[in-house]
């Protein structure tokens, strides 16, 4: 019944089966039945949509707005609107300055495994409490703050995702992984030893005199 219950992992997911575009319309803010579910979703939407841009996607193909139940031509507008940028901005895959298909299935991919994960969920549910109340040093997030920080946790979820996608089922070095992904390789060297702790990845082997890491 609220646009704040909306999942963002439905959202990648919708797109991942060739949605071109996604419009969400909600109450105003201070009309919410629940209070803060229209700004939960707008938060939700907005994580989305910097995810879209990270992978070459633009944005606009994902859109929230507001509207009451009462104002029937502003939604129409509102629709009407959005459906001619759609046209305008292409398919999925096709328009514009867009990454191409099929790779951008392949981030979309990653990009749900992101939406799905529990860091992410958690820092989104809590980003109310950090800015109205503040962490446990009671030190608040101003929205630029809060942005910020969320922009760091998505880029390293981000590049964690793509190494276990390229991980899949193959046993591979560091290095190889560094130039497929493009990913610096202390950083995918981060990424892998946080796999290997948490029991997810393994060392399988040496190619020479480099290790050789595989997903458990």
């Amino acid at each position: 019944m609220c646009t704040g219950r909306l999942d963002p992992a439905i959202v990648a997911h919708a797109f991942l089966k060739g949605l071109d575009g996604l419009l969400m319309i909600g109450c105003y803010f201070g009309d919410c039945h629940y209070v803060s579910g229209n700004y939960q979703a707008q938060a939700k939407i907005n994580m989305t949509r910097r995810l879209f841009k990270h992978i070459g996607i633009n944005e606009d193909r994902l859109v929230f707005k507001q509207c009451s139940s009462a104002e029937g031509s502003r939604f129409v507008q509102l629709v009407t609107e959005f459906t001619q940028q759609i046209k305008e901005i292409g398919p999925l895959g096709e328009g514009g300055n867009e990454i191409k298909s099929p790779l951008v299935f392949d981030k979309l991919a990653s990009v749900h495994r992101v939406l799905a994960g529990e860091k992410i969920r958690w820092v989104i549910g809590k980003r109310t409490e950090f800015m109205e109340k503040g962490n446990k040093y009671g030190e608040k997030f101003t929205d630029h703050e809060f942005n910020r920080t969320l922009d760091t946790i998505i880029l390293e979820e981000f590049e964690l995702q793509e190494v276990i996608g390229k991980m899949n089922g193959k046993a591979m070095s560091v290095k190889d992984l560094a130039q497929l992904l493009e990913i610096p390789p202390q950083r995918v060297f981060k990424y892998l030893t946080a796999l290997k702790r948490k029991g997810m990845a393994e060392i399988s082997g040496l190619e020479g005199r480099t290790p050789l890491y595989k997903l458990s």
